[in-house]
């Protein structure tokens, strides 16, 4: 039941995700063409392109969520270290400690779940801290079971290593939240400019109906189809510039 309703809120979310690249681009394109047909079409092409960026911005949300839960979790183990457990036991007193902190419905509630399940059945705890890195693909994650796996074959100092790689993560978070904080203002002062070529266009429809009109002849829309990979151009440029990664 728990998986279907999981598929059900995907498909609802995709499906959302479609909606919204739609209306977006038949209301840029039917500005730009004035057509009705012509809009509708292409709008329907982008809402399915529109999925893909969807996904691609949710997995970058789901992996910034989960490199934000991983860095309580090496707290977790290296509190528990320190208090006398084993390495094994670390992972599952870390588990509650996440979950009265974020939830059980956390991302990282959920992994640490599979996690110590497998650690239950007997599975090596550095095998299984391999898989779920290759599985997340979060540089931090990948880094710290490359090293954990050299310090439990070697018999490394599993503490300072956990501890090292919170630190590590921390900081790391914190320049980050500095970048988006500071990037936040711009990337809205570009979205103000990147509406105003459009104000412009509705304010010529409602004072001077007509005005344009020539614009939408055939020879006209060669030429706004030139303005539009034009502003799109520009509009792409500027989330580029503001899309800086730690």
């Amino acid at each position: 039941m728990g998986k279907q309703q999981s598929k059900v809120i995907i498909n609802k979310e995709l499906l959302k995700a479609f909606a919204m690249g739609f209306i977006k681009a038949f209301i840029l394109l039917f500005l730009f063409y004035k057509s009705l047909a012509l809009s509708s079409v292409l709008a329907v092409v982008y809402g399915i392109v529109n999925i893909k960026f969807y996904k691609k911005k949710y997995l970058e949300e789901w992996r910034w969520q989960m490199n934000l839960e991983f860095r309580e979790v090496m707290v977790a183990v290296s509190s528990a270290l320190n208090a006398g457990y084993s390495v094994e036991n670390s992972f599952k007193e870390a588990e509650e400690d996440l979950v009265l902190l974020y939830g059980s419905n956390s991302v990282m509630v959920k992994e640490l779940d599979k996690i110590n399940s497998q650690i239950m059945l007997n599975r090596p705890l550095e095998t299984v801290l391999t898989e779920f890195a290759q599985y997340c693909k979060v540089e931090d994650i990948s880094n710290f079971a490359e090293v954990f796996h050299t310090a439990k074959r070697t018999g490394g100092n599993l503490i300072e290593t956990a501890r090292s790689t919170a630190d590590k993560i921390s900081s790391k978070i914190e320049t980050s939240r500095e970048i988006r904080t500071m990037v936040a203002g711009k990337k809205m002062e570009g979205r103000i400019m990147a509406y105003i070529p459009l104000g412009i266009i509705v304010y010529f429809w409602i004072s001077s109906p007509g005005f344009l009109d020539c614009l939408y002849a055939l020879s006209g829309r060669l030429f706004m189809t030139v303005l539009l990979v034009i502003y799109l151009a520009a509009f792409k440029w500027s989330e580029r510039i503001g899309g800086i990664s730690v």
